[in-house]
């Protein structure tokens, strides 16, 4: 005897329900970001530009072995009077340029060469900025005293050229040779390199004639003042303190550091630093010492701004009476290039530095298509065309699954008379409605579920292209052909000024531009192509998703537009190809069981 089993709702219908929730996620996720967070953060941005920086007082920052770590000054001066005052040497880098303060010896003036800070200015990225300005972002390495109570460098000393030294800094050339004698048995050389892309090397010379031994405990710090003009604030992009202690990977938000959270983690490995959306500046050590990372975050002085600081503290160093003892430490400032990252970590041993950049968590599909869309961009010469290329090679490569789903709904179009039938036979009885719905599906072999399946392939794709588009530095500023001029910024048209034809500036809300216009297009078309839904009123709100996704993916980055709408474009030419192709032998097969069927009867 067999169960009686409740009639389950059509496979249609569920593929209906996890599109509708698929977009309403879509929608909470951007609409938050667009309405709650981007405001936020631009009001954040404006007290902190706006703050009074004359009340702020030196913050002073005790490392867990006691001693202070780094002194942020106080000021109001600009980084272009910071930069006149005082004596510098030159930094003159393949990718970076720069100068080095003889003062505190700090690495606090960076510009990266081959980045703009605009689309169609000259002046480039500013990397790193002096201490003392709103915007300073710099590194400090030194010593803290471990039971010495001599003086120790620190950002107030003054350090002087030592005798056949470089007089300036280039990539490649020699070092830089810098000395500082504490006049009371210690002498301290620097010696500073520059290779050709964005890596310093560090080498610090201790020698003691004190006549006692003498330990003291190497420190490096990154630090930053308030946020960074450019910070998006965007929640599923991480930007801020990041690093890996032991293996495991380390982050925390600015707001999370302004709310008190803060890491403290000794650690035998890693490295530590602070990361933008394109750029990183990140400690790293020789994985041979035993470190104690931080991460930890300050009100400056009882205003509104803050200091954000990274900092490693090694094991001491013992220097015995007229011994001479080195360390030697790395720091790499520039673009998160991930084959220059790959290369670093293979040569300084340095575990996980591809950390650096956030894949999310579909990493497992972002890395390897950051990856290929980098690979594709070298080959190709173009990221227009490395964009299009890979697109093509993700539908190849989702062909078969996708082929699957198109078989689907085309065999849903040719039972769609006997779906009518149905509905117009029981329109009154619903669990009956239901019953035979499933049957025509048993007996025709119909699976309308997997008509889900290009939708479901392309919810994990689209999240983790998105990341690309997000997180690729050869996507800022790079043109498409036609009117893009930046990828990673939304199309810059408006149908609403008819395309720039009618002198009027539409508010952000209504700049939908002409590729958004082409995927709704590609996605009425889609649409056409596929079987109708059973229920009219699910019909209807199914043919408002391309518009509804239209004015989401507006306000996207156009190289996340593009490459969807050509996706679109292809699966067109697929699911018609199938449809006509396919579709008739299943309407053949069909029409074969219904002749068996009224021969039998």
């Amino acid at each position: 005897m067999s169960l009686f089993q409740p009639p389950r709702p059509t496979d249609s219908q569920d593929r209906f329900r996890l599109i509708l929730a698929v977009s309403l996620s879509l929608l909470i996720l951007f609409g938050y970001n667009h309405f709650v967070e981007k405001p936020r953060q631009r009001a954040a941005q404006a007290r902190i530009e706006a703050q009074s920086i004359a009340q702020q007082q030196q913050l002073d920052i005790q490392a867990a072995d006691g001693g202070a770590i780094v002194a942020s000054p106080a000021g109001t001066q600009s980084r272009a009077e910071v930069l006149a005052a005082g004596t510098r040497l030159p930094i003159k880098g393949a990718r970076v340029t720069g100068s080095l303060a003889l003062t505190g010896l700090r690495i606090d003036d960076l510009t990266l060469n081959e980045h703009k800070e605009t689309l169609y200015g000259t002046d480039p990225v500013v990397l790193l900025a002096p201490g003392n300005t709103p915007d300073g972002f710099y590194f400090e390495n030194g010593f803290v005293a471990n039971g010495y109570a001599g003086p120790l460098p620190n950002a107030e000393t003054t350090w002087r050229l030592a005798k056949g030294s470089a007089p300036e800094l280039v990539s490649g050339g020699a070092p830089v040779l810098l000395e500082w004698d504490n006049g009371q048995g210690l002498t301290f050389l620097r010696e500073i390199a520059l290779d050709e892309k964005y890596l310093f090397t560090i080498t610090t010379r201790v020698t003691n004639t004190s006549g006692a031994e003498v330990k003291l405990n190497p420190y490096q710090v990154v630090a930053r003042n308030n946020l960074p003009r450019d910070y998006s604030g965007f929640f599923v992009l991480h930007e801020g303190p990041i690093g890996a202690l032991d293996g495991v990977e380390e982050k925390i938000s600015y707001a999370d550091l302004r709310d008190g959270e803060s890491i403290d983690r000794r650690s035998t490995t890693g490295w530590l630093g602070i990361t933008d959306k394109y750029w990183l500046v990140a400690m790293l050590p020789p994985p041979t010492e035993t470190l104690t990372g931080r991460v930890i975050g300050a009100k400056r002085g009882g205003t509104s701004g803050h200091v954000y600081q990274t900092d490693l503290v090694s094991q001491p160093l013992a220097i015995g009476a007229g011994a001479t003892v080195n360390h030697v430490t790395h720091l790499y400032a520039g673009v998160k290039d991930t084959k220059v990252m790959d290369a670093y970590e293979e040569t300084l041993d340095i575990p996980n530095l591809d950390f650096a950049v956030d894949y999310g968590m579909w990493y497992f599909i972002t890395q390897p298509f950051y990856v290929l869309l980098h690979w594709l961009f070298a080959i190709t010469g173009s990221v227009a065309a490395g964009i299009l290329l890979m697109t093509v090679i993700i539908r190849v490569a989702v062909f078969p699954l996708a082929s699957k789903g198109f078989r689907s709904m085309a065999r849903m179009k040719v039972i769609a008379p006997q779906l009518k039938e149905l509905q117009e036979k029981y329109k009154s009885d619903k669990p009956a409605l239901q019953m035979a719905i499933f049957d025509l599906y048993k007996r025709e072999n119909v699976n309308p579920f997997s008509g889900c399946w290009p939708l479901l392939i392309q919810i994990p794709i689209f999240f983790a292209l998105y990341k690309v588009i997000l997180l690729s530095v050869d996507l800022r500023h790079a043109p498409f052909w036609g009117w893009v001029d930046d990828l990673s910024a939304p199309d810059p048209t408006s149908m609403f000024n008819l395309f720039g034809i009618i002198p009027w500036d539409p508010p952000q809300f209504l700049m939908i531009g002409g590729w958004p216009l082409l995927f709704c297009l590609s996605m009425i078309v889609q649409k056409r192509l596929s079987p109708p839904m059973p229920d009219p009123v699910q019909e209807k709100i199914q043919g408002a998703f391309p518009y509804v996704f239209t004015f989401m993916l507006a306000h996207f980055a156009s190289g996340l537009v593009i490459y969807w709408t050509w996706s679109n474009v292809l699966s067109v030419f697929q699911q018609y190809y199938i449809l006509k192709k396919v579709g008739g032998e299943e309407t053949s097969i069909i029409r074969g069981h219904a002749a068996r069927r009224k021969k039998k009867e």
